[in-house]
């Protein structure tokens, strides 16, 4: 990301695809001192990302729903050990997290480090 902002200052904003390209664009962001030019929305929401979105480096954070994706795999490895046809595509949903709601219904959302 410091070599992105060189090459173009004038960056204004970056979806960070996933969990280590979001901690990585959250600090060369705040390295370069660009917290207030570069917006940023990040994909998953491990504790470095609700972090940064809590430091307002990071504005919002798309956070999947493991328990979920968890849950249909189990299911989908028991429907075919039962010698059925798991459905082959699921929808798993996700949850935006922003600085407005991480402390509320965002929190259910924010991936546990620990269990």
């Amino acid at each position: 990301m410091g070599s992105a902002l060189q090459k173009d200052p004038d960056i204004v904003g970056v979806f960070a695809a996933n969990l280590f390209s979001a901690e990585g664009t959250a600090t060369g962001v705040r390295q370069a001192g660009k917290g207030e030019q570069v917006k940023i929305v990040g994909f998953d929401a491990g504790p470095n990302q609700v972090k940064a979105l809590k430091e307002g480096t990071v504005q919002a954070l798309v956070a999947q729903e493991p328990a979920v994706i968890g849950q249909y795999g189990v299911d989908a490895a028991v429907t075919a050990l039962e010698g059925g046809s798991p459905t082959p595509k699921v929808q798993t949903g996700f949850t935006i997290i922003t600085n407005d709601n991480v402390d509320g219904e965002g929190a259910a959302a924010v991936y546990k480090s620990s269990c």
